[in-house]
């Protein structure tokens, strides 16, 4: 899974490995075309759902275009670009060039570079909100219009192809351009390389409520200065704290992460110091809000449902599609993950002889497995609702559609990321190209699925529209709508 807390792990074990030596930020033609070439054998000998969204045709299309750019590719940053690419091409949520896996110059470029917006910014309604500035003339609440001339639309569709989600999730995508959700965005990363600013500085055009436009030239700036900057305004990504919040007969229950591997946290006593408190002071009505949860461990939310179930809830699990039965050696020197035994599954698979996975393996130990929740006998009996978004992909999207399997509480909010189609990964390694050092995550496992399974997420039981004016005004519009509905 693609969370931000196992990413820092992966990159400071990458950090030992030997391509750290050789990372350079100018490449020669040779070895952009060698970096060209392992990535594009890792990908076809490791990755189990290239065509789980497209035609073989379309796969190869991409892996042409990709062969031609990166073999032009004569800097780090611009190998970067051509696989953020062809990762994003894939339609998967767990194959992407993350950032905090780069080696050496790219990571560098990427993330220290004096070359970001000096704004905060978020997309509503296909327009740029300023969430906070740190320029003069521009202040949050105002309207971004244009980046050097290109109106959002017009970044929206150069910034497309770059961003990571499953199958046509494409809120996922947009919601990687927002500045709500991490310490930087797609915006800070991948824009800088497809439109770096002239001299230094971005010339913006700005508005303030409908008010006359405004030309402001406003330099470029590091990341950890604009940080710096938008922290005094209390600007900053959603805390990663659970909570609970009692209001009389009403309660809000705020899960903004399961990625708790190496945490203390103890979640499970969270759970259960919680709902002996709403039972204690009998509230009746309960909001769980996992809008800013990308994901993590799926057991959290499997608790979570044995809290509200009130018959057993089950679930097949069938993440067990595989490419291989051991991974070719040639391709061994520039792999990494955290258990090597994913690398070897001899006497573990079996042929797929049917179905749009034929010919593929499946993977025995992952095949089939049954999951049964069993509520538990002190359950929560109030009503329920879950506020759902496109970020959640991984872990919460599991949740969600566990949610409206079982009924256990109303969705409300927008789409979320995922699709019913199943999500790669379980297994993952990441290939770390020999002389850019780009690094690519490639998920080794996939969920076996049907000719008739649509590509498509879970959309909500009560669809809530953010508008641009109320962001603008800072109203939490999808609290709004369920606080509504619990009243």
């Amino acid at each position: 899974m693609f969370l931000r807390i196992l990413h820092r792990l992966f990159g400071l074990l990458l950090l030992l490995t030997c391509f750290c030596a050789t990372a350079a930020d100018t490449l020669t033609a040779q070895e952009a075309s060698r970096d060209a070439a392992v990535l594009a054998s890792a990908l076809r000998a490791l990755h189990p759902a290239l065509d789980k969204y497209r035609s073989q045709a379309e796969v190869d299309a991409s892996f042409v275009r990709f062969r031609e750019r990166a073999g032009a590719a004569r800097s780090a940053a611009a190998m970067y670009l051509a696989a953020t690419e062809l990762a994003a091409s894939i339609r998967c949520g767990h194959t992407w060039t993350n950032v905090l896996n780069q080696q050496g110059a790219v990571k560098q470029r990427l993330l220290e570079a004096p070359d970001k917006l000096p704004l905060a910014v978020r997309l509503v309604e296909g327009r740029w909100l300023v969430l906070g500035s740190a320029v003069s003339g521009i202040a949050g609440g105002d309207e971004l219009l244009t980046i050097d001339g290109k109106s959002s639309s017009e970044v929206v569709a150069m910034m497309l192809p770059y961003l990571r989600a499953d199958g046509g999730s494409d809120g996922k995508r947009l919601r990687q351009l927002n500045h709500d959700r991490m310490d930087y965005s797609m915006m800070d990363i991948v824009w800088p390389l497809l439109s770096p600013p002239g001299q230094g500085v971005y010339r913006l055009a700005v508005r303030t409520g409908m008010g006359a436009a405004r030309n402001i030239d406003a330099p470029a700036i590091t990341l950890a200065a604009r940080t710096a900057r938008l922290q005094t305004q209390r600007v900053h990504p959603p805390a990663e704290k659970w909570e609970l919040r009692i209001d009389g007969d009403i309660a809000v229950m705020t899960l903004p992460t399961f990625a708790l591997y190496r945490d203390t946290f103890d979640w499970r006593q969270f759970f259960a110091d919680s709902f002996t408190e709403l039972q204690r002071r009998q509230v009746s009505r309960l909001v769980i809000d996992i809008r800013n949860n990308e994901g993590g461990d799926d057991l959290i939310g499997l608790e979570l449902l044995a809290w509200l179930a009130k018959v057993p809830v089950t679930d097949v699990s069938d993440q067990s599609v595989t490419m291989y039965e051991r991974v070719p050696y040639k391709l061994a020197r520039y792999l990494d993950t955290w258990d090597f035994g994913f690398f070897d599954r001899t006497g573990a698979v079996d042929n797929i002889t049917e179905g749009p996975q034929a010919g593929r393996w499946r993977f025995r130990p992952k095949a089939r497995q049954l999951r049964t929740i069993t509520p538990r006998p002190d359950r929560y009996t109030g009503k329920t609702w879950l506020l759902i978004g496109p970020e959640n992909s991984s872990a919460t999207f599991t949740l969600a559609r566990l949610v409206r399997q079982s009924g256990v509480a109303t969705l409300v909010g927008q789409p979320t990321g995922g699709n019913l189609r199943g999500l790669n990964g379980g297994q993952l390694a990441w290939v770390t190209l020999p002389h850019s050092g780009v690094a690519v995550d490639i998920p080794l496992l996939a969920s076996s699925y049907g000719t008739d399974t649509p590509d498509a997420s879970i959309r909500p039981d009560v669809l809530v529209q953010r508008h641009f004016s109320g962001q603008a005004a800072g109203r939490d519009e999808e609290m709004e709508a369920v606080l509504q509905l619990a009243r």
